[in-house]
């Protein structure tokens, strides 16, 4: 997943202030209960938000918390055949389609991974019409190739006991990654952004980071998600389906400190060979939904429309995807802003 917040957090805090002094405002982190990290439960009536410790998957508007998207709908925007196919040679500030007018307002996407997000853009285009998208990557400079790719990861790898993220590489592999070494590759990342004239951005990425520096809105994926999934559940037991083992604990503990009904965390990676994806996927939501959970949160950006398919069909259960819900609160907040 794309994050290791603890504690809550309002609606509020999923956009940071534009304040080109104080920046972001700076959001506290508790370090995590242990080296694992689980999702899970919430309540319409607590709009109290945990971290989550995903990468890059809106229900709400910035006012209402409750308005959200069916979490049974599963009519999927075009997906390409491959469920985790690599980026192809897009470029990173290209608009998000032919009809995408110039001058059109522009929502800067930044991963905590590397940019184009081959994998992002069919699921975001629909639920963006008339947005021009600006995609940055945090780790857009560094090198994973050769003899680099060692001390690269590494130099970004989560610390001792710290609960990783993991994100995606533009050639469609994946990296865990630590707090540490990626705040100041996501502030670098925001400001080209900006400049590329994002009237807002989003960090694609369901865990929360403090003091992220911004001149315009930031949107942080992880208080928007865990919102709408409180404001539509209720009292309803939740299994959270994240992306390494090592999170499932950690993301477990700080979605029961938001959703009141029972949590439980299974995991599938993303980010697998193509081939078995959507088999884990499916497994992972069966197991959740044998256990009694009764809705499922896909709590990783890297999940998609497909695997969200693929999850409700094998438990026979509502699935809320994490990136559609930041998706659309992000393209409510950019209207927002003209």
């Amino acid at each position: 997943m794309d994050g290791i917040p603890v504690g809550s957090a309002s609606l509020a805090d999923a956009v940071a202030p534009a304040n080109p002094e104080t920046a972001a405002r700076p959001v506290h982190v508790d370090p995590p209960a242990g080296p694992a990290d689980a999702n899970v439960s919430a309540s319409r009536a607590d709009a109290n938000v945990s971290g989550s410790l995903a990468d890059v998957d809106a229900l709400p508007s910035p006012a209402d918390a409750n308005v959200s998207a069916s979490p049974a709908n599963v009519d999927a925007p075009p997906i390409p055949a491959d469920a985790n196919a690599p980026a192809g040679p897009v470029d990173a500030g290209a608009p998000a389609g032919p009809r995408t007018p110039a001058g059109a307002p522009a929502l800067g996407l930044v991963t905590i991974g590397q940019a184009p997000r081959a994998d992002l853009r069919p699921d975001a285009e629909p639920l963006l019409p008339g947005v021009r998208l600006v995609e940055h990557g945090a780790l857009d400079a560094d090198r994973f190739d050769g003899d680099a790719e060692a001390a690269t990861r590494r130099l970004l790898a989560p610390e001792d006991g710290e609960a990783p993220l993991i994100s995606r590489l533009r050639d469609g592999r994946s990296v865990l990654l630590g707090h540490g070494a990626l705040i100041p590759r996501i502030e670098d990342a925001v400001g080209r952004a900006e400049r590329d004239g994002a009237a807002a951005t989003l960090l694609l990425c369901t865990g929360r980071f403090p003091a992220v520096r911004s001149r315009r809105p930031l949107l942080f994926a992880e208080p928007l998600v865990q919102q709408a999934v409180a404001a539509t559940v209720g009292t309803d037991p939740v299994g959270i389906v994240c992306p390494h083992p090592d999170q499932a604990e950690d993301v477990s503990r700080r979605w029961a400190q938001l959703l009141p009904g029972r949590v439980q965390a299974a995991t599938a990676d993303p980010y697998g060979p193509a081939e078995r994806v959507l088999d884990d996927i499916a497994a992972a939501a069966r197991t959740l939904a044998d256990r009694g959970s009764s809705w499922l949160v896909l709590d990783c950006i890297g999940y998609t429309e497909r695997m969200r398919a693929a999850a409700l069909r094998a438990a026979g259960r509502p699935v809320l995807l994490a990136r559609a819900i930041a998706v659309r609160m992000a393209a409510e907040v950019v209207a927002a802003s003209g």
